[in-house]
């Protein structure tokens, strides 16, 4: 997009005025380097008719463009408070469909700011702001995002000297191609901390289960203790070597007096599993039942320590 593309339809030729020499591109540059410190679009929205009257226009009005409808959001006139009310009534009080021969319509179409001069005889603007404004002329410029319309910008400047002329246009057009870039740089941030904050939610979510997994139940629940190595309790005699870790670690926590539930829970596995591990250990010591089995370990442990 380029301000130096026009919408010939939209201004009028006969157009004759002196421009203030307070409103200077320069003005309307620090304009934009003010906002460029707004790091919230919702922000920046409030502060964009604020900044434009600061550079030197006189009425500021700022609209939304969503689902083809012309939105006021916020708006600012110099000096006058009951103006900028009523207008932000009268505005958001009748949206506007964007459609021809609406003279935006022809804006957004081309990308291009706009100078509609003697707008109070013109059937095709938006009457119910015109006849709150009274403006002899105003310009207007489209923002875009992405390459898509998001925002109108509308000013005017009524002084003793002038008004607004067609290097105005030209000025709020290149002041709502900035506005698009701070306005994309906003959203991508936003988007870019909500990333941020899935990925530590994600993380947070991790650590808890990596914790419970690791044994950190809280301090109610007191953590399971690890399963020791096989060496650790030495059943290496000849009725138990042909246990396996598993199994072995099934029969330490049997000897403590654990369930079958409790040996489960403490080794992250089913009571099916645990019972099936009891039956093999039972024919591989050539125990009976359960007591036989743990009396049989303890004889061994014995002998051997």
């Amino acid at each position: 997009m380029t301000a130096l593309n026009r919408a010939p339809e939209s201004v009028d030729p006969g157009y004759v005025g002196a421009v203030p020499p307070a409103r200077r591109p320069a003005a309307t540059s620090d304009a934009l380097a003010r906002l460029r410190g707004v790091n919230t679009n919702g922000e920046l929205a409030e502060r964009i008719p604020v900044e434009l009257c600061r550079a030197g226009f006189g009425r500021v009005l700022f609209s939304l463009v969503r689902h083809n409808m012309w939105l006021v959001r916020s708006a600012h006139t110099t000096g006058d408070t009951a103006l900028t009310a009523a207008l932000l009534k009268v505005g958001r009080a009748h949206p506007r469909r964007i459609c021809q021969p609406l003279p935006e319509s022809s804006m957004l179409r081309a990308k291009a700011p706009i100078l509609v001069n003697r707008p109070q005889s013109d059937p095709r603007v938006n009457a119910p702001l015109v006849a709150v404004i009274k403006p002899e002329v105003y310009i207007a410029a489209p923002v875009y995002l992405w390459q898509s319309p998001v925002a109108l910008l509308h000013a005017d400047a009524p002084t003793e000297s002038g008004d607004v002329g067609p290097s105005d246009r030209d000025v709020l057009g290149v002041f709502a191609e900035g506005l698009g870039a701070i306005m994309e740089r906003n959203l991508a941030l936003e988007r870019l901390h909500a990333m941020q904050s899935g990925a530590s939610d994600y993380h947070r979510v991790v650590d808890a289960l990596t914790g419970f997994l690791d044994g950190d139940l809280g301090a109610d629940v007191p953590p399971p203790r690890p399963p020791e190595p096989a060496d650790v309790h030495p059943l290496g005699g000849p009725d138990t070597e042909q246990l396996t870790r598993r199994e072995r670690q099934v029969l330490n926590l049997l000897a403590e007096g654990k369930t079958n539930a409790q040996i489960a829970g403490r080794l992250f596995i089913s009571e099916g599993t645990v019972k099936s591990h009891l039956r093999h250990i039972m024919g591989k010591l050539g125990a009976g039942n359960r007591t036989d089995a743990v009396a049989r370990y303890r004889r061994l442990f014995t002998s051997l320590t």
